[in-house]
């Protein structure tokens, strides 16, 4: 995991602007893990999210800064969330060669899965309801389903069958569904909200992309210099010329 210079970031934001976010989140590990890029679409969700926090780590530091609103009251909070203590709570934080696949049995048939990766988001990212979302979303990690040796086409399987495969492939990869339990300060409703650190990620990005075009915006008007001249000098000096400026 490496750092990223501010140029690399402005092209990140550019090349990201116009991606679906699951993309995004490959163009970003692409960039800071050196890993080709099909190799870490094949990574779980929860294997990439590891991955993404160990990202923010270190672009950002170990603390997410965040804020919520109340859906009771609509009283706005912020709390902070520490990536070291999220990426403990699963061992998915092992990297992306760790074993994807499962099995389970279901009412006399045998069901052999591979977790959800990348491609599969990017897959089920057209469907138009979250039924056929799930729907398609199951029927790509499913390797093979048999009952007394006879292969079991996905068609046959019941929408109550998918849930259930469903629920299997959450159960086996935790670190895709981060759930943080909140509670507002001032009516004291409690609810869940779940940790999409890819957005999360891309916010700060973004907002740091523009911040570094403004400061290449200001020093070049006072002092001609190019956008490689500004971006190639240390955020100290870059801040020391900028109070100059005013």
């Amino acid at each position: 995991m490496r750092a990223l210079s501010a140029s690399e970031m402005i092209a990140i934001w550019e090349r990201g602007a116009a991606q679906h976010p699951v993309d995004r989140a490959l163009t970003l590990l692409e960039a800071c893990c050196g890993e080709p890029r099909d190799r870490l679409a094949q990574a779980s969700i929860g294997q990439r999210d590891a991955l993404l926090l160990l990202v923010h780590q270190k672009l950002f530091g170990d603390v997410l800064q965040a804020f919520a609103e109340c859906p009771q009251c609509r009283e706005r909070l912020e709390y902070s969330l520490s990536t070291r203590e999220i990426a403990a709570r699963s061992s998915q934080s092992d990297g992306i060669d760790k074993e994807s696949h499962l099995s389970f049995i279901d009412g006399g048939m045998q069901v052999q899965l591979r977790l959800p990766n990348s491609f599969d988001l990017g897959a089920v990212a057209a469907c138009t309801d979250m039924a056929t979302a799930r729907r398609l979303l199951a029927e790509r990690c499913v390797l093979e389903m048999t009952r007394e040796r006879r292969a079991v086409p996905f068609s046959e399987l019941t929408d109550s069958a998918v849930d259930r495969i469903a629920a299997h492939l959450a159960s086996a990869d935790p670190q895709a569904d981060v759930v943080i339990d909140l509670t507002c300060a001032a009516c004291r409703h409690a609810w869940q909200v779940i940790l999409e650190i890819e957005s999360f990620l891309w916010i700060k990005i973004s907002a740091l992309a523009k911040r570094l075009l403004r400061d290449v915006h200001a020093l070049a008007r006072a002092y001609g210099w190019s956008e490689q001249e500004i971006l190639s000098l240390s955020p100290l000096r870059r801040h020391a010329y900028l109070e100059m400026v005013g």
